[in-house]
């Protein structure tokens, strides 16, 4: 299983906003996580490799104001902007799609539902009602994260699926935080 636990902040300047993991597998460091808030993007180190989670394109999702007025006009629905998680040489490796309550995400020719359970997210295949297993904080008070998901997952792929989380996070923080002022 793979856990999380906050980096140090050693050589980042005092106002960066980037969230900065180290990935542990039981209690040895394979590899780091730095999200982006700012662009809702990642970069994943696990040994050698590098990968990068972002949008495909640079459009924004759609606002609730947008989608009313794109509904009272009749205008189409803007085309899916999803979250890929590539390899250094440009290889999209995994897709999400944000759906109702959750993502559909597709990896080479597996689709997955990855949807909110008790507290976690847990990773259905599609057609299933069965979960493969969890991805998320645990319990409430800790600032531990885990991937509990079986070996077939590679920790690129575990970890993107953890990343997915934290992008929705920080659009339910942005979307609540307009609406209070």
């Amino acid at each position: 299983m793979l856990t999380t636990r906050p980096s140090k902040r050693d050589k980042v300047g005092f106002l960066n906003r980037d969230l900065m993991y180290d990935l542990l597998e039981g209690d040895v460091p394979v590899g780091s996580l730095v999200y982006m808030p700012r662009t809702l993007s990642a970069t994943i180190a696990i040994g050698d490799q590098k990968y990068s989670v972002a949008r495909v394109s640079d459009r924004p999702d759609e606002r609730l104001y947008q989608a009313l007025i794109r509904i009272m006009t009749g205008s189409e629905k803007p085309p899916v902007n999803p979250w890929a998680l590539k390899d250094e040489a440009g290889r999209t490796l995994a897709l999400a799609e944000e759906v109702k309550r959750g993502f559909a995400v597709s990896r080479a020719d597996e689709s997955f539902s990855f949807r909110k359970g008790t507290r976690p997210y847990h990773l259905y295949r599609d057609g299933h009602d069965r979960p493969l297993g969890s991805v998320g904080q645990a319990t409430f008070f800790t600032r531990t994260l885990h991937m509990d998901l079986p070996a077939e997952f590679d920790p690129a792929f575990q970890v993107f699926l953890l990343t997915l989380l934290l992008s929705l996070t920080m659009k339910q923080l942005d979307s609540s935080s307009s609406y209070s002022a």
